[in-house]
This record gives C-alpha cells, sequence and structure tokens, in this order.
C-alpha cells in the first residue's frame, strides 16, 4: 500500500469524480482507475460503487476514508518532523477562512509566514466556521478561522481576538426597529443563520424569556448572502459590528438600538497534531498579529 494510492481514494471519495480527483492529483483519470482499482484489490474490499452520476463510497468505503487521511496526516507529520531537524518547515500548510481577508489579517500574517518559512506553501480554503471546523477534524485542513462553539473533542482552539454582533435590517424597518423590545423583534421577519452558528445561538438567547418565536423569512449560510438579504428588505440579521459600520455609512442598513452580542474568532486545530511544527509556526504567527493588532 501506498501513500500515493491512499490519497487518490480520499480525493475521490471527496470529489466524487474520477476526472475533478485526477486534476486535483494533477495525474490522468486512468492512472486514478489504476490506483484505486490496486488499493481494494491489496484491502480485499470494494471502495466504491460506479454510478452514473460519479464514484459514490460503498460502507466500507465510508469506515476507512477518514482512517485513510490519518494515515497520510501521519505521513505528512513525519516528513515535517524530519524537515524540522534540519532546522526547515517546508510542505504545504492548509488555512480555513471563514470570513472575510480584511477582517482575518490575511495579508499581515501571511507575509509573515512567507518571510519566515520561504517554503511553507498557503493553501486557503473558504467556507463557513462549521463546515471548516469539520474539516479541521478531518484532516483536510491544518488550521481554520472559526466564530462559535466546537462540537468535536479531537479539535482544539485559540482565541484570537473579541468583537461585537448587531441585529440590523434595511432602512425601511427603521421606525419598528427603533421601538422594538424582544417581542416586537420575534414578530419582524428574520433571515435565520445555520442551526449549527453562532448567530443562531444569539437568536434563540435574545428570545429564550419571551413567548413569541421569531418569524422565519429565509435563511443564509454566508455572510455575503445575508449581507445581501439585509440590503434587499427580506429581514433581520444579526451581522458583526465592523460590517454594520460601513454599512451605516452607506445608508444601506439600520441597526437595532438595543444590546450587542460579543462574537469571539478563533483558530481550531487537531489536538493531536498540536506538537506538529506547521501547526506551532501557523498559531504562533498568527496569533502574534491579532495581538500587535489590538494594540
Amino acid at each position: 500500500m501506498e501513500l500515493y494510492q491512499l490519497r487518490t481514494f480520499v480525493t475521490v471519495a471527496d470529489t466524487g469524480n474520477l476526472t475533478q480527483a485526477a486534476e486535483r492529483l494533477f495525474t490522468s483519470q486512468p492512472a486514478v482507475s489504476a490506483h484505486i482499482k490496486a488499493l481494494e484489490e491489496e484491502l480485499e474490499v470494494k471502495l466504491f460503487d460506479r454510478t452514473p452520476k460519479g464514484m459514490r463510497l460503498t460502507e466500507s468505503g465510508t469506515s476507512l476514508r477518514d482512517k485513510a487521511q490519518l494515515v497520510i496526516n501521519a505521513g505528512n507529520e513525519l516528513k515535517l518532523a524530519a524537515k524540522t531537524l534540519q532546522g526547515e518547515i517546508t510542505g504545504q500548510a492548509k488555512v480555513g477562512l471563514n470570513t472575510d481577508a480584511e477582517y482575518l489579517l490575511l495579508a499581515k500574517w501571511h507575509n509573515a509566514l512567507m518571510s519566515e518559512y520561504p517554503n511553507l506553501k498557503i493553501q486557503l480554503t473558504q467556507g463557513t466556521s462549521i463546515d471548516l471546523v469539520q474539516k479541521v477534524g478531518k484532516g483536510q485542513l491544518d488550521v481554520s478561522f472559526f466564530s462559535g462553539d466546537i462540537p468535536y473533542d479531537k479539535v482544539s482552539y485559540v482565541e484570537l481576538c473579541d468583537t461585537h454582533a448587531v441585529i440590523a435590517a434595511a432602512p425601511k424597518w427603521k421606525d419598528k426597529l427603533k421601538r422594538a423590545g424582544r417581542e416586537e423583534l420575534a414578530q419582524l421577519p428574520w433571515i435565520y443563520p445555520e442551526p449549527l452558528c453562532i448567530y443562531h445561538r444569539f437568536l434563540n438567547l435574545i428570545f429564550s424569556d419571551t413567548k413569541v418565536q421569531p418569524a422565519w423569512a429565509t435563511s443564509s449560510a454566508t455572510e455575503d448572502s445575508t449581507i445581501a438579504l439585509l440590503r434587499s428588505g427580506i429581514g433581520l440579521a444579526f451581522i458583526r459590528n465592523d460590517e454594520a459600520d460601513a454599512l451605516l455609512k452607506k445608508g444601506e442598513i439600520v441597526v437595532w438600538p438595543g444590546e450587542s452580542f460579543t462574537l469571539p474568532l478563533r483558530m481550531a486545530y487537531l489536538e493531536s497534531r498540536k506538537e506538529d511544527p506547521v501547526i506551532k509556526a501557523l498559531l504562533e504567527i498568527i496569533v502574534k498579529k491579532f495581538e500587535k493588532h489590538k494594540k
């Protein structure tokens, strides 16, 4: 069994498509098929069902996918440890971004990493906090920014900074928002966040002592779509304070004059990899940049 076969297995499992997997692996589709066939023969299990829509994991394949990722991670860590003994950190660091680059100080810590570790390649992945933390847990990302809580025991995090979230709406709701208490807020239409999103927790918190459940207008999984829906007047939503300030200056939203909510920004990593040289390098530089920014 070779590591490249396991990488092919995981990539096909993630894409569900031989052609897309070949593109990601910079190889040919026949080579991908050959890797899967050889691995299935060695393991003596069928990993995929071939369907008209693509490659679908079998029950055995589903069971083995995460184990294969752990073996790949272990191989990468071994290589990195060897390089560290030589005083060098190389390879690829996969970082998840849960919001806009400016808020995450992307340019500052990215430039610092490139300067300190010129042989370390940074690969960035955009997504929601929930999805990104799941990818950290599966070993698909090395670290990731996120807001909220972690429902996985094996994933740890460091605190980076706190900001605040406010309740915002389109200008047409100005008069109602200005006079609204919590029960009146609940009767207005809301743009619901995903259930595991920290904004969903805020939604439950603010209306926990009212007899009225907030009215549902639509749902949104990303900040960009939430802001677009806010501007269009679909309903109310939680957004970050700095985003609200920028939109207020343009006259595109109004903000409820009631309380704001603390919104922590954190960085997730696998607890089992806390001594990994790449993880330590990422955390050290990113934490320093946020500490400096606070000052």
